[in-house]
């Protein structure tokens, strides 16, 4: 699904956005607190964005201009946004071994029949 290149190539851009997080930001002296949950509030509004262009594919707006413009590239874009913010969440969260994490709860969801 993705390259190690391209993984290699993503982690250093979330690196590169939280090393800098203070410059993209307007706020001054955030705390690690505030920066978790203006990536949970980040978040919400990713997956919102990927709920309305999902609502353009399968014809669920309430709006024909809205579904006669849908593009899969705007999808795949709010769905990698959904997933970088994640991971921006994750590290935020102190959440430093994603290899273990995702292991662990691949086991679980597999100790569930799912």
């Amino acid at each position: 699904m993705i390259t190690q290149e391209k993984s290699k190539y993503l982690f250093e851009y979330l690196e590169y956005i939280d090393s800098n997080f203070e410059k993209l930001t307007i706020k001054d002296n955030i705390s690690e607190t505030e920066k978790i949950l203006v990536w949970l509030a980040c978040l919400t509004e990713e997956v919102w964005e990927v709920s309305s262009e999902v609502r353009k594919m399968t014809k669920m707006s309430f709006n024909q201009k809205k579904v006669d413009s849908f593009k899969k590239e705007d999808l795949e874009d709010e769905i990698i946004d959904v997933l970088i913010t994640n991971l921006l969440l994750a590290k935020s969260c102190w959440i430093s071994n994603l290899d273990e994490a995702i292991s662990r709860k691949i086991k679980k969801n597999n100790d569930r029949g799912y």
